[in-house]
């Protein structure tokens, strides 16, 4: 049938992919039928913003299933190209629409927005990368003229900013996937130095950050429109596009906004996630808007991270983790024996990168390294320093203290607390 079983796996991955049969009620025969029945083409749109090209570098580093096995075709000057059949036919065809580096077209980025807003690309999944920024001044008045992020130009030469293309493809989209440490909390440029303190920039991710009171871009725009900073660009509310609630609980309001689909905003969260992570995320989006999967919504964490990749704690997935067990802690880096002593934030943060490796299973930043958290909000300034021992574990068992003694670090929990709460500014909606 072209799918083998061991295919069909391979493209699932994971567990929560892997329960889609029995969730979807079909058999095995069944659901490849419909995927062959399925001829519409799922578009990818992929923006790039404050970034770095470290998720992209990832991307087309994936191999569980690769570019190879899942993307069909491209699109060139509006035209889509078919470029080969992929390694697994029966998943359907799934375009790589827009691209800013792989696909280095100056004038496409307006071109891919009308396309979007036109209901051209539909249905198609929204990739984004980088972080956004405070171009319209909700919380820095910058000079006059002047901008932070260019996604290209318009027809008539004027700057498109990476805020206006965002804001327009969120509208349409049918999922929003948020990769890389930058992109879901705002990541390192948008340090607050651990005083509350930010850059002129404001940069933010596309989701709150409610440790550093940060909050995300749904939110952002939406302050822009009810403030009526931008009227010819933020001529829409966000959330009543998509009549998505406005609720600001915690862990923040742009946890509530919906794609057209219902679905939140997926974080796949680390400084970059390894491509597997972005793959398989991405394969269970088009399975779920292909009707063939089940919701990635049911399935994620409070910090909308897919909790087959972000279910347990870092710590649990290391090979160390025997050492923490029994207090058996590393002397300096190179030692065999458990680095939380060392300054590992394993305990802090949640990942598979010990279990799972980084390209093909091989190598990872905790393969040797220790873990510095860059998969959760707060990420960078609750956990800096890096490489110097935690004041004292997150979560306050009895176990992980006997652990922090016998790692010889000193705990004090009235010290700890305040050190953590001073480093924790309250959301505001005004000027911080």
């Amino acid at each position: 049938m072209g799918l083998t079983r061991r295919d069909f796996l391979k493209v699932s991955g994971v567990t929560a992919l892997g329960t889609s049969l029995a969730l979807s009620g079909l058999s095995y025969e069944e659901l490849l039928s419909k995927a062959q029945e399925a001829d519409q083409p799922i578009n990818i749109v992929w923006t790039g913003n404050g970034w770095c090209g470290g998720n992209t570098i990832a991307f087309i580093d994936a191999m569980n299933p690769s570019v190879e096995d899942v993307v069909t075709g491209v699109y060139f000057n509006g035209k889509p190209i078919t470029l080969r059949q992929p390694s697994i036919p029966d998943l359907g065809m799934i375009n790589l629409v827009y691209h800013p580096i792989l696909m280095p077209q100056d004038n496409m980025a307006y071109a891919t927005m009308e396309m979007a807003l036109n209901g051209e690309l539909d249905p198609f999944v929204l990739v984004v990368e980088g972080t956004m920024f405070d171009e319209f001044g909700v919380y820095y008045k910058k000079p006059s003229g002047s901008f932070w992020c260019s996604a290209g130009r318009k027809p008539d030469g004027s700057v498109l900013l990476c805020d206006e293309f965002v804001f327009n493809l969120m509208k349409k989209a049918a999922a929003v996937v948020a990769t890389g440490a930058c992109a879901t909390y705002g990541g390192i440029p948008a340090t607050t130095n651990g005083l509350g303190q930010r850059s002129p920039t404001y940069a933010m991710g596309m989701l709150d950050d409610p440790y550093r009171g940060i909050y995300g871009f749904p939110y952002y725009v939406h302050q822009v429109y009810t403030q009526d900073l931008a009227p010819d660009i933020i001529d829409q509310d966000i959330y009543s596009v998509t009549n998505s609630p406005v609720n600001t609980s915690w862990p923040g309001p742009s946890y509530h906004w919906l794609s057209t689909a219902g679905l939140p905003i997926i974080s796949i969260a680390a400084d970059p996630p390894a491509g597997d992570w972005i793959m398989r995320t991405l394969v269970s989006a088009v399975l779920y808007l292909r009707g063939l999967g089940p919701n990635p919504a049911d399935d994620l964490d409070v910090f909308n991270r897919p909790k087959f990749f972000y279910g347990n704690e870092t710590h649990q997935n290391c090979p160390r983790a025997g050492f923490f067990a029994q207090g058996i802690f590393a002397y300096e880096f190179g030692d065999p024996q458990c680095t939380y002593s060392l300054g590992c934030k394993g305990t802090e943060a949640n990942s598979p990168a010990p279990l799972l490796g980084w390209v093909g299973g091989v190598g990872g930043c905790t393969r040797g390294g220790v873990c510095i958290a860059c998969t959760a909000p707060g990420f960078p300034d609750l956990y800096e320093p890096f490489y110097a021992p935690p004041n004292a574990p997150t979560i306050p068992s009895t176990t992980l203290f006997a652990a922090a003694a016998a790692a010889g670090i000193i705990v004090g929990v009235g010290s700890y607390a305040f050190s953590r709460r001073k480093r924790l500014p309250q959301m505001q909606g005004g000027k911080r």
